[in-house]
């Protein structure tokens, strides 16, 4: 498959949110990010849904080229099939964490009356 079908965030500058690995993630590409600031809250959705065997392929040291690309080998070593399972579970994290709907749920969620 092509290397479309995983995404990389190699940043190394703090980020408040990891957009682009969210939308990565909804798109159901498995996004591969460095693991600080924001895209720590990334990695630990990503973590949260994907299979134990595979929740290294999340996140890699920010700075560690060399863990980057043994994951990134990793990755793309898998068969389609359960790279697509990863993006699967990518998009359920994306979903449930981070679409606008379920963060105007959580937000709203103190404001409810019971």
């Amino acid at each position: 498959m092509p290397l479309a079908d995983v995404t990389v965030v190699p940043s190394i500058f703090p980020e408040a949110f990891g957009m682009v690995a969210a939308e990565a993630a909804a798109a159901g590409s498995p996004p591969l990010v460095a693991r600080h600031s924001g895209l720590s809250e990334i990695a630990e959705g990503l973590e949260a849904e994907y299979p134990a065997a595979r929740r290294d392929l999340a996140s890699f040291t920010t700075g560690d080229a060399a863990e980057l690309a043994r994951k990134l080998d990793a990755l793309l070593a898998l068969p389609p099939a359960d790279r697509r399972k990863l993006g699967d579970a990518a998009r359920r994290a994306a979903v449930e964490r981070w679409s606008w709907q379920s963060v105007a749920e959580r937000l709203l969620a103190p404001l409810q009356i019971r």
